[in-house]
């Protein structure tokens, strides 16, 4: 936690495994040159065997810039000027 952040809960998603497969192929493009995903999207989405469209990198836990944020999914796109 932030000190002089408001938090709010999230809206509970009822098909976790469809959404996530959904936004996975709106995210980015394909032009993803590194993405690192939360390991419990891997369990939860039930991305076993599965594609996860242009995103591709390392499984790990969801941390960004040395913040736990579970199941979550960066990736980054290199472009031109």
């Amino acid at each position: 936690m932030f000190s002089g952040v408001e938090y709010k809960l999230a809206a509970p998603v009822t098909d976790y495994v469809n959404v996530v497969h959904q936004r996975l192929t709106q995210a980015g493009s394909d032009d993803v040159t590194f993405s690192c995903n939360c390991v419990l999207n891997y369990l939860y989405s039930e991305l076993k065997g599965e594609q996860t469209a242009h995103m591709f990198g390392p499984m790990t836990f969801g941390e960004i810039a040395y913040q736990l944020l579970n199941q979550t999914l960066v990736y980054v796109v290199v472009e031109d000027a």
